[in-house]
């Protein structure tokens, strides 16, 4: 590790000018130069590897401290990186974006907090690019993140991590390791959040309620959402008409909380087992306009400043990957073949090509 990349010279400051010290006192008990105490508070050299203990104990700290060594991430840090990771993927691409969480894993291999949040983000590579043919690499990737935080113990991701343990199984056609999985979960668990919200109230922690609550909400809406499109799937469906009303309620959803709608893809469907050509058509229409159009961010009344997002007006609302993968899926799909004669249709292919 660079010492450059510590920002050590303002740590230096800090703790000289915390104790009260000149940085000629600190050059004398170092038996160096006030100029060199200078540069290296303004990052224009760096000590000697051989003086950065006497330095620290001049400092009256560690050489840990000193370096701003950390063993472990809070559950907020690792968040926040695996977030800039995410978004080094799409602006820089999948594989620079890897590299980075890779280097990040190995800064800091104990520290459970940031294996489970790196898991999710090999999610977002799979879901922004989906015809990368990384897929089967960034499963087990995942997989093995995952057994190392169910190893370890850590009670507050260990019932998380073999949920998603189990799901992976699933997805593997490991059937009998996915029930084993989930027979280790605890039958019935508990919703902390009105608890830590009502504390945080209490201790006149406005911010951190909000955070708490926020947080929660979105991922309590998002996935409502997933139940409601599970229930409208074909291997569910009890009828089309009860998919459809499963559906308008994710519509629902989704208006009123500024939500991504990508529901019209499986109301499509819908509309083709009823024969129903040109409704199925529209739904693909509205899909399309969808993916091409401007960003959809959650309501900031309800989610900010707990969820906190950039607001990139000319971004599309969807990667070029996912762009790219619903053309290929509408234009060499049988399902769809009858439907892109459709003249509406055909526009709004025409404005997916064009966005690639």
């Amino acid at each position: 590790m660079q010492l450059e990349s510590l920002k050590l010279g303002a740590k230096i400051a800090a703790l000289r000018k915390a104790r009260g010290m000149t940085q000629e006192q600190l050059a004398d008990q170092l038996g160096i130069s006030a100029p060199a105490v200078s540069k290296w508070e303004t990052d224009s050299s760096y000590p000697d590897i051989t003086l950065l203990c006497p330095l620290a104990r001049a400092l009256g700290t560690n050489v840990d401290t000193l370096l701003q060594f950390e063993s472990i991430l809070s559950d907020d840090d690792a968040t926040a990186r695996i977030n800039e990771i995410v978004q080094c993927a799409l602006a820089q691409g999948v594989q620079a974006a890897e590299e980075r969480l890779q280097a990040l894993l190995h800064r800091y291999p104990n520290c459970t907090t940031l294996q489970f949040h790196a898991a999710t983000a090999y999610d977002a590579f799979a879901m922004f690019f989906p015809t990368a043919g990384e897929q089967t690499h960034w499963r087990e990737c995942k997989r093995h993140l995952l057994e190392q935080v169910r190893a370890s113990g850590d009670a507050t991701y260990w019932s998380l991590a073999t949920l998603q343990l189990a799901s992976l199984s699933i997805v593997s056609g490991t059937l009998e390791e996915a029930e084993h999985l989930l027979s280790q979960l605890p039958a019935h668990t508990g919703d902390p959040t009105l608890v830590r919200v009502h504390l945080h109230l209490k201790q006149e922690q406005r911010e951190q309620a909000l955070n708490v609550l926020q947080n929660q909400l979105y991922k309590s809406i998002c996935q409502v959402q997933q139940y409601l499109l599970m229930l409208a799937s074909p291997q569910l469906m009890l009828s089309p008409e009860k998919g459809v009303k499963a559906i308008t309620a994710y519509k629902t959803i989704a208006a009123q909380f500024g939500l991504l709608d990508l529901s019209d893809g499986p109301l499509s469907s819908i509309c083709q087992q009823q024969s129903n050509s040109e409704q199925a058509a529209d739904c693909l229409v509205r899909l399309i306009d969808a993916f091409v159009g401007p960003a959809v961010y959650p309501d900031a009344d309800l989610f900010c400043p707990g969820l906190s997002f950039e607001v990139h007006p000319e971004q599309h609302a969807t990667t070029r990957e996912l762009r790219q993968m619903l053309y290929q899926g509408l234009t060499e799909s049988d399902e769809y073949r009858a439907l892109t004669d459709i003249p509406a249709l055909q526009k709004a292919l025409d404005r997916l090509k064009a966005s690639l």
